[in-house]
């Protein structure tokens, strides 16, 4: 198969995905984590409540809406990550930021 009909069977913009799905999964958490790495936080990934993704030639964009912990209440995110897919797979977390809604209280 061409190279150009192989980018035809590349679906264009942004694709639900089930946020059960194994490889959101792995990379909501991650995102996280990240997050706290880059700015000294200690938020703890709860669940993911909504992705989507955007495959790209070489690389892939997931878009997700999560759950986080920060002390005693859970708060909602909005990640975007790029997984760059090549030689040595790599991830880029390009943003990351709470969402607008009122945090939600953690039983003790």
């Amino acid at each position: 198969m061409s190279s150009s009909a192989q980018q035809k069977n590349i679906p264009k913009g942004r694709i639900p995905v089930d946020p059960k799905d194994p490889k959101i999964q792995e990379v909501a958490p991650w995102a996280v984590a990240e997050y706290d790495k880059e700015q000294g936080k200690h938020l703890v990934y709860v669940r993911t409540l909504k992705a989507e993704r955007e495959d790209m030639c070489g690389s892939t964009r997931y878009f997700i809406d999560l759950e986080a912990s920060d002390d005693c209440k859970i708060n909602k995110y909005y990640a975007q990550v790029l997984e760059i897919v090549c030689q040595t797979p790599t991830k880029k977390l390009e943003e990351f930021k709470q969402q607008g809604n009122a945090p939600i209280p953690v039983a003790n």
